[in-house]
């Protein structure tokens, strides 16, 4: 049976992506720029479908090599690119890329689709993946450092141990927001970013009603560190009932999404005038 690549290599790739420069996830590049590194990257990963690790020295920038070759490199089963977020005038871009791996947890080997985000930059007319150098403890995650409101994350080990606690480092305070639909009002959630390197928190609302407003802040945060999203609702003149709302948090570049409900409360003279639950 082929073995298969390791979490540890998958978490480096993805590590601190928003370290240096900010990838723009909305901005299009030429379609022959996009070509030659979806080229480039899927050439990449089927030589790590086939096994063939000493023929990806080639798509390696020189200054990934040494970190590259001290990490073990396992076989994968098979690769998806699901997007491309660019940046520096399309000479660097963050590729999103799903990888058809297994993980061994409590000695039960389970397929997955692990979400994996690597760095590509243009070096001498070729695309080539490289990885952030920022000052940090270096570890097979890559540079990890703690945020500002970071005192104690989990070690590269004990991710390690339990592989599903890499996906789930993203908290999320709650997935209820109260306002009222007859005066002013405001409710936020807390998202706190555990994992290693940086995230975008994202809130696309399903619809929306005349009144209601929301924001980010920040949007882009560092490993330990958390953003804000408010909520805030102004009736104006119409101090009628509400519809329910729903939305979704996302974090980007993974596209994992929360889901949220918003609910407006109408006044307790009017809750007494409505039909009692039996």
């Amino acid at each position: 049976m082929h073995r298969f690549v390791t979490l540890s290599l998958m978490a480096m790739l993805s590590s601190g992506l928003w370290a240096q420069e900010q990838p723009n996830l909305f901005q299009s590049a030429p379609p022959e720029v996009e070509q030659a590194l979806r080229q480039r990257v899927g050439e990449f990963y089927k030589l790590l479908e086939e096994g063939r690790f000493r023929q990806t020295d080639a798509y390696l920038a020189e200054d990934a090599k040494d970190v590259y070759y001290e990490q073990e490199k396992k076989r994968i089963r098979g690769h998806e690119i699901i997007r491309v977020n660019w940046s520096d005038n399309f000479q660097k871009a963050v590729v999103v890329t799903v990888i058809q791996t297994e993980v061994v947890m409590r000695g039960v080997v389970t397929p997955m689709g692990a979400p994996l985000a690597s760095r590509w930059k243009l070096e001498n007319g070729k695309w080539v993946l490289y990885f952030d150098t920022v000052a940090g403890k270096p570890t097979p995650f890559g540079p990890m450092k703690a945020g500002p409101n970071q005192t104690k994350g989990l070690s590269p080990e004990e991710m390690l141990k339990n592989p599903e606690v890499i996906f789930n480092q993203i908290k999320v305070e709650k997935d209820l927001v109260l306002l009222k639909s007859y005066a002013q009002s405001e409710d936020s959630i807390r998202v706190v970013n555990g994992m290693p390197g940086g995230v975008r928190v994202l809130f696309v609302p399903d619809q929306v009603i005349k009144g209601f407003t929301y924001k980010v802040e920040p949007q882009d945060i560092g490993s330990g560190q958390e953003a804000k999203i408010l909520f805030q609702y102004d009736p104006g003149k119409d101090l009628s009932a509400k519809p329910t709302l729903t939305g979704r948090i996302r974090i980007e570049p993974f596209n994992k999404s929360y889901s949220v409900v918003v609910r407006f409360d109408v006044p307790e003279e009017i809750k007494k005038q409505l039909p009692q639950k039996p």
